[in-house]
């Protein structure tokens, strides 16, 4: 398959995996919290992070995908998109974001309360690690639930998004502390004293590739991916989840709530500091094409059976229309 056809595929793999846990939770979850919880979840969406467990599954082993394999690997991928539904609808609540609009429909918690919203995405998140939790050899399970909780927590996607209100009201913050991602290889060459953009790279690092990473991570270890090519996969996904989140700003500035199913040109509104309000909007790009060859040399050589699929994710992210 191509790309487009796998994620097509892997988009109605995601979907079904997605329904049949909701459908299995139905008779024990009280009505308005499971209605809530499968708003978030079963919206139309990308899959992209559920179609990097798939892709990075198929370059360590270049073969044919089984029923067998779709189904070793369908627990990752609809437990990362769980907490990627979660980090949704925590991100645009009153207190967050304070956004009405995701994926074309209005958010969870302005179509349902914001309680109702903060319990369906405390919900998700406990979900997405029981499914992990069920994977065997527990082994396998349990290196996946390692991956997600560290990506998810404190270390990665949660503290990434307090960074970000810290650095809502700081002009020039200082670097944090780099638990996640390849920010400092990535930041090479730039001024020293620039201390906000580096920050900026850190905390986009955390909130966003730490996740997109983890999904590369259980992809790979799923399928019994040696420690060079777990290795390798780490920086790829490090270096996208970077260039997604730098072509998240260039949308939010440049294109519309229709095209985008979601508001626009909130960062600024919001006092936020991005890429495109530091370095403006051919810099931003000039990163996207910096990271994007960064990424590709993190999976050259022998190390895989195969690269071309993650060679084309590297394009789509670039060319992103939303």
């Amino acid at each position: 398959m191509e790309l487009d056809g796998w994620k097509q595929s892997v988009r109605e793999w995601t979907d079904a995996g997605l329904k049949c846990v909701m459908d299995s939770i139905a008779e024990t979850v009280p009505a308005r919290l499971h209605e809530a919880m499968a708003y978030a979840v079963l919206s139309p969406g990308k899959r992209f992070r559920p179609l990097l467990v798939f892709l990075a599954a198929d370059a360590c082993r270049g073969e044919d995908f089984s029923e067998e394999r779709i189904l070793k690997l369908l627990p990752a991928a609809v437990a990362v998109e769980m907490i990627h539904a979660y980090s949704l609808v925590h991100d645009d609540l009153p207190a967050m974001d304070n956004d009405t609009l995701r994926r074309g429909k209005p958010t969870v918690w302005k179509q349902f309360d914001e309680a109702t919203a903060i319990l369906a995405g405390d919900a998700l998140q406990t979900l997405a690690f029981e499914t992990l939790a069920k994977i065997r050899p527990a082994e396998k399970g349990l290196k996946c639930v390692r991956y997600l909780s560290r990506a998810a927590g404190c270390h990665g996607m949660v503290g990434g998004q307090m960074d970000d209100l810290r650095l809502s009201d700081m002009p020039r913050p200082e670097l944090p502390a780099l638990l996640y991602g390849a920010m400092m290889e990535s930041a090479q060459g730039l001024p020293e004293t620039d201390a906000a953009v580096r920050s900026i790279c850190s905390m986009q690092d955390r909130k966003t590739g730490a996740i997109i990473t983890a999904a590369a991570m259980m992809g790979g270890e799923l399928v019994g991916a040696t420690e060079m090519q777990l290795y390798r996969l780490g920086m790829y996904a490090q270096h996208l989840g970077l260039m997604f989140q730098i072509t998240d700003d260039l949308l939010d500035a440049t294109s519309t709530a229709e095209t985008m199913g979601k508001n626009v040109q909130k960062d600024d509104a919001h006092g936020k500091v991005t890429w495109v309000n530091r370095l403006g909007i051919e810099a931003s790009r000039g990163w996207v094409v910096r990271l994007k060859e960064e990424a590709k040399r993190s999976i050259e050589g022998k190390t895989f059976a195969a690269t071309d699929l993650l060679e084309e994710l590297l394009d789509a992210v670039e060319g992103r229309k939303n």
